[in-house]
């Protein structure tokens, strides 16, 4: 038996080609039980959800307090069997991804944590995206550069993990102070926060790459200020992780003032890829300023009404 948990905060655009795509799956040996969380929804999240109570073993919770974290929180509470398999409301499943990942626990029974592939789902063709593979991966929430085998636990990511019952037998539970909330620049890294706490107790993760999912990329999801706006989050995130950066809070805080001050003289004779590869790094280094002025309970400096501070040439 295993239990698949996923949460959805307005999420009636997507939702039914997800839901769809769970009806097309393989039951695996033992069993499932879909467990929803419709999280703090104001359009038809809830009776999209209810449609599909005949052809799936779903369970429907609510969580009013908009925090994915806490919803997969409220999920663990009812969840059932040896297995517990993570997914978005924004995935579509291969027809053997129960079964993918019903053999990956079975076959190694020495990892607890695992990380399953993630290929982009795009709207037309696939664009031409003059990105390292980095960013590609933090911008669309992919991982599909990644092969099968023993894995660094920042490879898990929310669109498609599962982890062993026994590991929240020991009391862990996510970090609700972190990853999506319903605000816009909310602190991003909500699982590889939670992988990395696992990882330091000794887990050990293993790479299901057959153990697939495609990811649906919308169009506002591809346009520059959004995948930006995933930059700068990112950037919040790691601080509020306590990944190093390598620089010091003072030293990065003179160095944002700098570009802020230079990057509108400067940007314009920039060719497009060091352009585009100075505003990333800037945007990361906003989010990381904040999310460690957050940390020491300072408010943000670099934020705006519609994200961090982007160069004109990267506004629209």
């Amino acid at each position: 038996m295993m239990s698949v948990i996923f949460s959805s905060h307005n999420g009636g655009a997507v939702l039914p080609k997800m839901l769809e795509s769970l009806t097309r799956t393989e039951a695996p040996v033992g069993g499932w039980k879909l467990i929803a969380i419709d999280n703090a929804s104001t359009d038809d999240t809830r009776s999209i959800l209810e449609s599909y109570r005949d052809g799936l073993p779903l369970t429907i919770l609510s969580e009013p307090v908009p925090s994915k974290n806490r919803s997969l929180n409220r999920g663990l509470e009812i969840a059932e069997g040896d297995f517990y398999v993570f997914c978005d409301d924004d995935v579509i499943v291969q027809e053997d991804w129960l079964v993918k990942w019903r053999a990956a626990a079975d076959d190694h029974p020495e990892f607890e944590l695992f990380a399953g592939s993630t290929v982009p789902h795009w709207p037309a063709d696939a664009p031409k995206l003059r990105m390292k593979d980095m960013v590609i991966s933090i911008a669309f929430g992919t991982n599909e550069q990644q092969k099968g085998g023993p894995c660094d636990s920042r490879c898990m990511f929310g669109t498609n993990m599962a982890i062993r019952a026994s590991v929240f037998g020991t009391g862990v539970r996510f970090n609700e102070n972190i990853g999506p909330n319903g605000s816009l620049a909310y602190p991003m890294g909500s699982e590889t926060e939670f992988a990395l706490r696992l990882a330091a107790l000794g887990y050990k993760c293993w790479f299901a790459d057959d153990a697939r999912v495609r990811h649906i990329i919308r169009p506002k999801q591809m346009q520059i200020p959004a995948i930006l706006l995933r930059g700068y989050r990112w950037g919040r995130g790691q601080a509020h992780m306590r990944e190093q950066h390598h620089y010091s809070p003072s030293r990065l805080s003179r160095k944002n003032h700098l570009r802020w001050a230079l990057y509108p003289l400067l940007m314009p004779f920039y060719d497009p890829d060091e352009a585009w590869a100075r505003q990333w790094e800037w945007v990361a280094d906003q989010g990381y300023e904040d999310g460690w002025r957050e940390c020491q309970g300072l408010a943000p400096k670099w934020l705006q009404k519609q994200g961090p501070r982007l160069a004109h040439r990267f506004r629209h």
